[in-house]
């Protein structure tokens, strides 16, 4: 038999065995709980995969709903995990040895919470073409003095020919009598930037731009016992003209941008003006095109042809003398006016995150350091002590 101090002692020695046990078993509850913790978090876009490599070889794989994302098992330590639709899942992993890794996957929509700015530059090309062909001639003998066109004042040498003329060429034909002039000059256009607007709007939002103005017009109103006494009322509408942009866009991919586009340009046309009820109201000369169109981000797209186009000729001379056939060109000059303009409207597309935008997105504004206020409140402030300085008694 044991004695009571060998007894205690054995007691004691079978309680620190088993709190040593609980203490193991405590341990490993509390590391499988550390590693139940670390989730992996990974986001996606619906239709893009994400390949994994693991560093032991996979013995299961779990996927909370494999409607939104899948894990495909390509050998034993690589997969390949496949996002479906939008929404949250987990995917856990087991591999050899009991070491097993959570991901906890976020999978997003191509379009969700991206914004776009579309870049749009309107000009007009100025293709004027100006043609001026006159010839003038001089006829003086000891009892007569006939000019034509620059002529037409009676000159006498020495000749000044006009400025502003390209081309000018005077003889005289190698008589004393005869003294002609031939001028010739061409002038053409350039193009000119009418709007160059920066807008941007949500995904499927439609956004609008309009640089210009609004003309009033009268509108008769019909019916009514105003109408039937013969005084109908007039009200006032506002017509929109300028450089006008409206535009609806969608994000269809990471790549791919649906836009659709009306563009259009207008003026003031007081040549087909009306007049009604006392009120002169100006035409709109128009130039609008409306197109859907899928452009890649960044890219630009160039939408043209839309001309407007006039010609005019205007014919001067001596009466009679210029509508002889061939020879009526020796006393006439005749002017033609070529007026056409192109319109051109280049279009450029980028997508935006809002919650991470680019650098170059983000405009800086450096913060205000100076008191402006404090120069004019300056003689009213107590004087600043230097640090330590006691306060005066």
């Amino acid at each position: 038999m044991l004695a009571p101090r060998g007894i205690r002692a054995a007691l004691l020695g079978v309680a620190a065995v088993g709190c040593a046990v609980c203490s193991i078993a405590a341990t490993a509850r509390a590391q499988e709980h550390v590693q139940e913790d670390v989730v992996t978090p990974i986001d996606m876009s619906v239709g893009r995969s994400l390949p994994l490599t693991v560093s032991a070889p996979i013995t299961k794989v779990a996927v909370a709903n494999p409607d939104i994302a899948d894990v495909v098992v390509i050998s034993t330590v690589e997969l390949v995990i496949n996002a479906r639709a939008p929404g949250e899942t987990d995917a856990i992993i087991w591999q050899e040895g009991g070491a097993r890794k959570h991901y906890r996957l976020t999978v997003k929509s191509t379009s969700e919470h991206k914004q776009i700015i579309v870049s749009i530059k309107f000009a007009e090309v100025d293709r004027n073409v100006l043609r001026t062909i006159s010839t003038s001639a001089q006829y003086e003998d000891a009892n007569n003095l006939v000019g034509t066109n620059n002529f037409s004042t009676g000159v006498t040498n020495p000749i000044s020919i006009a400025s502003g003329e390209f081309i000018s060429v005077l003889t005289n034909f190698d008589t004393q009598k005869l003294l002609g002039l031939l001028q010739a000059q061409e002038q053409k256009g350039r193009s000119r930037t009418l709007a160059e607007p920066t807008v941007m709007a949500g995904n499927k939002e439609p956004a609008d731009f309009l640089a210009g103005g609004e003309v009033p017009i009268p509108v008769v109103q019909t019916g009514g016992s105003a109408a039937t006494s013969g005084g109908a009322p007039v009200t006032i509408a506002y017509k929109e003209y300028g450089v006008k942009l409206h535009f609806v866009a969608e994000i269809l991919s990471d790549t791919l941008i649906q836009l659709q586009l009306t563009p259009e340009v207008s003026t003031l046309d007081y040549t087909n003006a009306i007049t009604l009820s006392g009120f002169k109201i100006p035409a709109l000369s128009t130039r609008k095109v409306q197109s859907t169109v899928d452009v890649r981000r960044g890219e630009s797209l160039i939408l043209s042809g839309m001309f407007n186009d006039s010609w005019s000729k205007d014919k001067t001379g001596i009466p009679l003398l210029m509508n002889i056939p061939i020879l009526g060109d020796l006393f006439s000059s005749t002017q033609w006016q070529h007026n056409q303009t192109e319109l051109l409207v280049v279009v450029t597309p980028i997508v935006i995150d809002p919650l991470s935008p680019r650098p170059q997105d983000i405009l800086q504004l450096r913060p205000d350091t100076t008191l402006p206020a404090r120069d004019a409140i300056k003689h009213l402030l107590p004087p600043v002590r230097p640090q330590g300085t006691p306060p005066p008694r």
